[in-house]
């Protein structure tokens, strides 16, 4: 227990003689992820629309869904995804928009779609750097999903819960997690550097240097004093 205060102690006595150093990699870090998010890293922000799908034998939906309905409706989710960034809906959502065929990569690209579970509640999300766009293509996406689905895959109807709105607000970056993450990284650098040069530094400096290294007990030290020169001494 005493070597492990020992060692702890030589370890706090380190980083506080090159405080500077983590302090420096700290300051360093935290500045490039700060222009890297607020500069240089496009914002993103996110539209998303809210789906509900049924199936005929609902029974126009009158009847209660069951624990079965949810079951298969589960199992038709990766179906649903793959539907909705499918060549056929974003080729129809490129000509509706009037973009051309080149823009169907990117707009599957941008698309997200996804499940909570135990409900038939389908979510689509688009991402992209204009929040308008974000917006417009994710209506229209959803609109030609609903009908694409009930054509191809037989669904009884797909209701349109919520629509997209123009979202306000970026969501990527995450900019205060950005520099958080900047700062940690920057300390655990300097850290890294600060052991790296005592390892590394094997001058003997103290009388525990010269106990440790040539395993003999220190008897003495001899103090260092200034020179004096007394007048009339040559």
């Amino acid at each position: 227990m005493e070597h492990e205060t020992i060692d702890l102690m030589q370890m706090l006595r380190i980083v506080r003689k090159r405080i500077w150093i983590i302090v420096l990699a700290a300051f360093l870090c935290v500045g490039a992820s700060g222009i890297v998010s607020y500069f240089v890293l496009d914002e993103e922000y996110k539209a998303d629309v809210l789906l509900y799908i049924w199936q005929e034998s609902d029974e126009s939906g009158k009847d209660a869904v069951n624990y079965s309905d949810l079951q298969l409706f589960a199992q038709l989710v990766n179906d649903y995804q793959e539907l909705a960034k499918s060549r056929l809906v974003t080729g129809i959502v490129a000509e509706e928009l009037g973009l051309p065929e080149t823009s169907i990569g990117n707009i599957r690209n941008m698309i997200t779609v996804g499940n909570k579970a135990n409900t038939r509640h389908l979510t689509i999300v688009v991402n992209d750097t204009d929040p308008v766009f974000a917006a417009t293509l994710a209506n229209k996406v959803a609109e030609v999903f609903s009908r694409v689905v009930v054509e191809k895959m037989g669904a009884g109807q797909v209701n349109i819960i919520d629509n997209a709105i123009v979202p306000t607000a970026p969501s990527a970056p995450n900019k205060p997690m950005n520099l958080v993450v900047g700062l940690v990284l920057g300390i655990m650098l300097g850290l890294g550097i600060v052991f790296l040069i005592e390892f590394l530094d094997t001058s003997v400096k103290t009388a525990e240097d010269v106990e440790r290294v040539t395993s003999y007990t220190l008897l003495g030290a001899v103090p260092e004093f200034a020179a004096t020169r007394r007048e009339g001494r040559h």
